[in-house]
């Protein structure tokens, strides 16, 4: 219960964030990993390659989640995407073990 729970939570940061930004969002280009913080770069990292271990079919909802928090950043500040990913990976090794992908 508490993994669901930090998942609602990320989704509601990521809500809010582009709730608040709504008409700016469109406006902010993607950033490249480079541009990120190191934790954002670590979870996407990670989770790339367990999703390209198991297949696209396997890691559907857990992809759609990776992207649409990747698609949310451009739009939160620098404090909101680093605690956006801390909570992405400390929550990673629940998708893992449920993907068995590491």
């Amino acid at each position: 219960m508490n993994h669901v729970f930090k998942w609602v939570l990320l989704a509601a940061m990521a809500a809010s964030v582009s709730a608040v930004s709504a008409h700016r969002m469109h406006k902010h280009k993607p950033l490249a990993l480079e541009e990120l913080p190191p934790v954002c770069q670590e979870y996407f990292k990670r989770a790339e390659m367990c999703y390209r271990k198991v297949g696209e079919n396997k890691a559907l909802f857990q992809s759609g989640n990776t992207t649409f928090l990747r698609q949310s950043l451009p739009a939160a500040d620098e404090n909101q995407r680093v605690k956006m990913c801390e909570i992405a990976l400390h929550d990673f090794p629940e998708k893992v073990k449920n993907l068995k992908c590491e």
